[in-house]
């Protein structure tokens, strides 16, 4: 008897061997760069957790400033220049930067204290905290790019997967994997209500692939991220693991 249950899930496909070793690439530069590399040493397993992620909020703009905040925390950049922009104020004008932690001259003093790289946010992703927190992530990531000394391997329209690598690497990964192929939220076949996008541009073979090898470099248990991965996105898991482990064996016997 022929089984017709699906077999998306059964079996996660390896990536090509071009797409792992730009994974390794970037990995490798944002190690190198000279603000990014003392942060990234200090990276932790981030996880949607109570403990990762305390505390409640009356509003979604109150829940998005404290799941934000929370995010600059386990990033190491409480003290850095981003703030929250929130939907519908009209006074808050995001001001671009030149270098890490150094945004450029104001006109006026009222102006320098609200100085600072404004993060946006779409409201109906709040109730969604996964999706939020890696939304998060990558954007901050995102603009993390413009600090760089070297040119990240292959950037030029790469901009946003590169996003997404860096926010592996400073350890949101298990968010941005369980939410890589979620398309909308807050939408069904028989309602209209609003909907939401959490852009994803890596797949989640590719962020699995990245999370393993955080995981590895990092020296943090590779079950701990899986035990917070979706269930049917841990055999992607499994193997980038296997995928990382033939690569260190090779390596191992190619220097020996």
């Amino acid at each position: 008897m022929i089984s017709l249950i699906p077999r998306l899930f059964q079996r996660a496909p390896a990536l090509d061997p071009e797409s792992r070793a730009w994974i390794h690439a970037v990995f490798d530069w944002a190690g190198n760069e000279p603000h990014l590399g003392p942060l990234l040493r200090k990276a932790h397993l981030v996880l949607p957790t109570a403990e990762h992620f305390p505390g409640q909020a009356d509003t979604r703009q109150a829940m998005a400033q404290l799941v934000f905040d929370r995010v600059l925390e386990h990033a190491g950049l409480a003290d850095g220049p981003f703030r929250l922009s929130h939907p519908g104020n009209l006074m808050d004008t995001p001001v671009p930067w030149d270098t890490m932690g150094t945004a450029r001259a104001a006109s006026n003093e009222a102006t320098a204290q609200s100085a600072g790289v404004g993060i946006p946010y779409d409201p109906e992703l709040v109730p969604h905290s996964q999706a939020l927190i890696a939304h998060f992530a990558r954007e901050i990531a995102l603009r993390l790019l413009a600090t760089a000394r070297q040119t990240p391997p292959a950037l030029e329209g790469n901009e946003a997967h590169i996003a997404e690598l860096l926010a592996t690497r400073m350890g949101f990964g298990v968010m941005l994997t369980n939410t890589a192929f979620q398309v909308r939220v807050n939408q069904c076949g028989a309602c209209k209500g609003p909907s939401a996008e959490r852009e994803a541009a890596l797949s989640r073979d590719d962020l699995a692939y990245a999370l393993g090898l955080f995981c590895r470099d990092q020296g943090i248990p590779p079950g701990r991220a899986r035990a917070h991965l979706n269930t049917p996105l841990r055999p992607a898991l499994r193997h980038a693991l296997r995928d990382l482990a033939r690569r260190d064996r090779e390596v191992a016997s190619g220097a020996a």
